[in-house]
């Protein structure tokens, strides 16, 4: 097993050949990303995207934390944003309120670049003025033309760590899944398997990749598993 974190301070991500996938942690401020008409009406909102292993790029979950606001003040704050085209309440969750919101305008723009770059938004947290994403590439080559594509669109990306991920490898404190895990979520995504509605069953997927279902349900297991490890319990 091969696992190497590299602090990257606010460098631009290199592109040396490796096949590994790599998970990234870096900031954007909220006005290059999303809700920065949220922070400025609600200054001490905490917003989460919800973890997804794969979002469509025009919404997200979302949960909004705020001690010092009520939520008609939060609500009528997410309709007016600019980066916002909808909002659907799901009500209270975990002393904040939890929302499905429809992007537009910078927000959809953003992940939109990065899909394009094969690269997925795993999560995201943002207070204030700034936003913490979190990052899942097939290799650095592909983080490092996802980090070119934001400076396209005006945007300053600083990074913060880059985790690779060696083909074969088993799950540590600090991988977030193996290769194979990888292989099987990216490929239920591009089947369709996320959408809502589903565009693909998980025997499909399973067919898909030549497994069994039951091996298919393992590895989602285990890469859920391994994401809530890292995201969650040793962030």
């Amino acid at each position: 097993m091969s696992n190497s974190t590299q602090a990257v301070g606010q460098a631009t991500p290199q592109s040396p050949i490796s096949t590994d996938a790599s998970s990234t942690r870096l900031t954007l401020s909220a006005a290059e990303f999303a809700l920065a008409e949220i922070f400025e009406r609600v200054s001490d909102a905490r917003v989460m995207l919800e973890p997804a292993v794969a979002n469509p790029d025009d919404h997200a979950l979302v949960v909004v934390r705020t001690e010092g606001h009520g939520r008609d003040t939060l609500e009528r704050a997410l309709e007016a944003d600019s980066t916002v085209a909808g909002v659907e309440a799901f009500g209270a969750y975990e002393e904040g309120w939890r929302y499905r919101v429809t992007w537009t305008g910078r927000a959809r723009q953003v992940i939109q670049r990065l899909l394009t770059e094969d690269v997925m938004l795993l999560n995201a947290e943002g207070n204030s003025d700034r936003w913490k994403l979190r990052l899942l590439s097939p290799d650095r080559s592909a983080l490092s033309h996802a980090y070119d594509a934001l400076e396209e669109i005006g945007c300053t990306p600083e990074c913060r760590s880059i985790t690779s991920v060696d083909s074969g490898s088993e799950p540590s404190a600090y991988t977030p899944m193996t290769a194979q895990q990888y292989e099987t979520l990216i490929t239920a995504f591009e089947m369709g398997y996320y959408d809502i509605p589903r565009s693909a069953t998980s025997d499909e997927v399973a067919n898909h990749l030549g497994i069994t279902h039951q091996a298919l349900s393992e590895r989602f297991r285990r890469a859920y598993e391994n994401l809530v490890r890292t995201e969650f319990i040793l962030k």
